[in-house]
């Protein structure tokens, strides 16, 4: 079987004669992102706290290898602590909001500060005087609770809860970037893929290209008057 080639003019035309398709899947595409980053998506908004976990102020404040160690496993220890139903559950008790402990873990993140001994601890919701209420309550909870697993531990919030101004998403700008570039790819995919299935003879010289024989003549085409 003859291998079929592809000029780059034949893919030139294929653009050129489905332009209209191509752009209108791109509009639509673009309309509908920004539709749902406006209108749908609902805005979140993220507060966050920060937690020192050190020694007691009793203790000396030189660390050892087997101190460095234990307080690697100990913030894990601690970041697995604050994720856990009870202590969220404890934590709502005192927050006036209709909030169930599945929820807030869902969209609680703690993450330790890299070659640090701080772990900060982030809570998305869309009211953003509910993110700040939830998360001062979670970080008090947690020194309270971190208190009793480790009694001679020294934790401190050393950064206090701000109210959000600004939602952490949707990112608007980039959903309508990217549903712009994947409306694009989509119609010029499908352009293609139509200029593909398309197996009629378009012109005179593709039709010469493919027989290998000279065409003697051509039938024009008469527009109706």
């Amino acid at each position: 079987m003859e291998e079929q080639v592809i000029r780059l003019d034949e893919l030139f035309d294929a653009l050129k004669k489905r332009w209209l398709m191509i752009l209108s899947i791109t509009l639509i595409a673009t309309i509908i992102s920004a539709v749902l980053s406006f209108f749908i998506i609902k805005p979140q908004y993220e507060a966050s706290t920060k937690v020192f976990i050190g020694k007691d102020g009793t203790e000396s404040q030189n660390y050892s290898q087997s101190d460095v160690l234990m307080y690697q496993n100990l913030m894990k220890t601690y970041s697995e602590a604050i994720k856990t139903k009870d202590l969220i559950s404890r934590s709502l008790k005192g927050v006036n909001v209709d909030l169930e402990p599945a929820q807030v873990l869902s969209d609680l993140t703690v993450e330790t500060v890299s070659n640090t001994q701080i772990l900060q601890i982030k809570y998305k919701n869309n009211n953003p005087q509910v993110a700040k209420v939830v998360i001062e309550e979670v970080a008090k909870e947690f020194v309270k609770t971190s208190k009793e697993l480790v009694p001679n531990g020294n934790i401190q919030i050393i950064e206090s809860v701000e109210l959000p101004e600004e939602p952490v998403s949707p990112n608007k700008k980039m959903n309508i970037a990217i549903a712009f570039l994947l409306g694009l790819m989509v119609g010029v995919g499908l352009a293609f893929l139509l200029e593909f299935l398309d197996n009629t003879f378009k012109n005179k010289d593709q039709l010469e290209r493919e027989l290998d024989i000279p065409v003697i003549g051509t039938i024009p085409t008469v527009n109706d008057l």
